[in-house]
């Protein structure tokens, strides 16, 4: 079994100095599914899931149909 060190996660505190974010934004993101673990008295995090996560394209941000109108037909 192998085990957890803390050089394998990112600290909350240290996500939160390197990414533009807060940390209500983080507590979200774990509520909807961020993986996180607890060493200690740090909530932690892969480099590799916040990446994931926080890149995924939102639905708002999705490109529009080209050529699409709407109203008159051609």
């Amino acid at each position: 079994m192998r085990s957890t060190k803390l050089t394998d996660y990112i600290r909350e505190i240290d996500v939160l100095q390197e990414w533009p974010m807060s940390k209500a934004t983080l507590i979200r993101a774990r509520k909807k599914g961020l993986p996180f673990v607890r060493l200690g008295a740090y909530v932690c995090y892969k480099p590799e899931d916040l990446e994931a996560f926080f890149s995924k394209p939102r639905s708002w941000k999705a490109p529009a149909e080209p050529n699409k109108r709407e109203g008159r037909d051609r």
